[in-house]
């Protein structure tokens, strides 16, 4: 008759007195491809890839901020993609994390690229031969004011008024006062933006 015993999470019966139970062992896993010695880590870098992990740790760690792989670059006298390269390898090894965040300038350049689409409609539905002869006028004549555009292309001064107004809106066009020739209020006069500039050279 089977004597009665308790069974311990390790495995091992524990028998009444007089009874020997036998021990039921649980085959051991090895974890040990799952773990690394930090021994074991130094061993993965180079001297370089320590040397980058090094600054980037006693940069967050001392000073509180963040490494700049241009930074990086001027304290270890080494090219800004060389640098970019180790990170990338001690990242592999878990060891950092490489984040990127865009600059104010790449911002301005995300923005202007989401307006550009519907910069570019606007321009096409806003674009007749004469708005486009403006363009030309402007382009060759720079701070021209209304009555010249007007006078120089024979077009009315509704229609020069209402075409700058809309190039203006657009922004192919640029006002400004111009300079005072007698007295009182100085004419507004007009250029090119730099958008405009292109809009007229696509259409001669």
């Amino acid at each position: 008759m089977q004597k009665p015993y308790g069974t311990y999470a390790f495995g091992v019966g524990q028998a009444s007195i007089g009874y020997h139970p036998r021990k039921h062992l649980s085959p051991l896993l090895d974890f040990s491809p799952l773990r690394m010695h930090s021994n074991d880590w130094t061993r993965e870098l180079t001297e370089r890839q320590r040397e980058v992990l090094t600054i980037v740790v006693e940069n967050k760690v001392y000073r509180n901020r963040d490494s700049r792989i241009p930074e990086l670059a001027a304290q270890m006298g080494i090219a800004p993609a060389a640098v970019a390269k180790h990170l990338l390898e001690i990242e592999k090894n878990a060891l950092l994390l490489v984040m990127v965040s865009p600059s104010e300038q790449g911002k301005r350049i995300y923005e202007r690229l989401q307006f550009e689409p519907r910069l570019e409609r606007q321009t096409s539905e806003a674009l007749d031969a004469q708005k486009i002869a403006i363009l030309r006028f402007l382009r060759d004549h720079p701070d021209a004011t209304t009555t010249e555009v007007s006078e120089e292309l024979e077009l009315s001064d509704y229609t020069t008024v209402n075409g700058l107004r809309v190039l203006n809106a657009i922004a192919l066009i640029s006002k400004q006062r111009g300079p005072a020739l007698r007295r009182g209020v100085p004419p507004y006069v007009y250029r090119l933006t730099a958008h405009g500039l292109d809009v007229a050279s696509r259409h001669g």
